[in-house]
């Protein structure tokens, strides 16, 4: 039999934990696996629980909660043989959307009894794990505005991005990679492992998390009269088709920004400093997937 964790994050936009811990009883298969269900306290608890269960030999720990859910339980298990499940449920859900796990919470628990894998890529910034996408500029500043907010979920974000928009200036990077070195004037630089911000917003529509290359998106500032242009082609998978974007597929980069500004990895936002060092670990999580 199987050894289990799930991991319930009771913060991450969640309305009714106690009828999830009761429809995984219900449907969670107890013929292959011996299950334990575990309620997250803090930040890094769920990290912690995670690399504690790895450790001990655990076969699958499952991650109910958004992005930063995910990005801490990837994190505990980065390197290891356990399988990392996900039960979505967040405000952006970026890998879970890439992997098209089920959002539906009946469909999202047989998905975990299939017990079907796939290994991803993983990556790095500054040495802070992220599994789905990290940024510099723009997004970064949204994060850190979206961390103090208490009502999550998409509208709020998207509230913040029309607050925040007019008045952010474009900021002058230097990128170094593969022996190349370029500057650019830019809104933002987002770090892609898979190909979208989340909710489906596909920032890098050719990224692949199992390439063993990060998508390197340069994003110009759009005149704000062109805004509503550039947030659809996002929506259409479209967003490479703009002059104001520039991609660089890389296994390693290093950025420098011209201010020591918040970075983010998985939309948490991060203190990291004006060098940033960027790095893919090739196939480094075994993450539970549909057939």
């Amino acid at each position: 039999m199987k050894k289990a964790l799930i991991i319930i994050n009771p913060v991450s936009g969640i309305s009714n934990k106690d009828r999830i811990k009761e429809l995984l009883h219900q449907k969670f298969d107890r013929k292959l696996f011996k299950y334990e269900i575990v309620f997250s306290k803090y930040a890094g608890h769920v990290e912690e629980l995670s690399r504690q269960a790895a450790v001990a030999g655990h076969d699958l720990v499952v991650a109910v909660g958004g992005d930063g859910s995910v990005n801490e339980t990837g994190a505990g298990l980065v390197g290891s043989e356990t399988r990392m499940g996900i039960i979505p449920s967040g405000s952006g859900n970026g890998l879970a959307h890439y992997l098209n796990i089920p959002f539906n919470l009946d469909r999202a628990i047989e998905c975990l009894n299939q017990f079907r894998s796939r290994k991803i890529d993983t990556a790095t910034l500054n040495g802070h794990f992220f599994c789905n996408v990290a940024g510099a500029g723009f997004d970064a500043q949204v994060a850190t505005e979206f961390a103090k907010v208490k009502r999550r979920g998409f509208w709020s974000y998207f509230k913040l991005v029309l607050e925040e928009y007019p008045g952010y200036k474009a900021r002058t990077y230097k990128l170094n990679y593969q022996g190349q070195e370029i500057t650019r004037k830019a809104l933002l630089i987002t770090f892609a492992n898979s190909n979208q911000f989340g909710n489906n917003a596909i920032i890098a529509p050719d990224a692949k998390a199992d390439d063993g290359l990060l998508d390197i998106c340069i994003m110009s500032k759009v005149p704000l009269i062109e805004a509503p242009l550039l947030g659809q082609l996002l929506m259409f998978k479209l967003i490479n088709r703009t002059h104001y974007v520039e991609y660089i597929k890389t296994p390693e980069i290093t950025v420098v920004q011209e201010a020591d500004e918040n970075c983010h990895v998985d939309g948490e936002p991060l203190e990291a400093g004006k060098v940033l060092h960027v790095k893919v670990n090739p196939l480094s999580l075994n993450v539970v997937v549909p057939h």
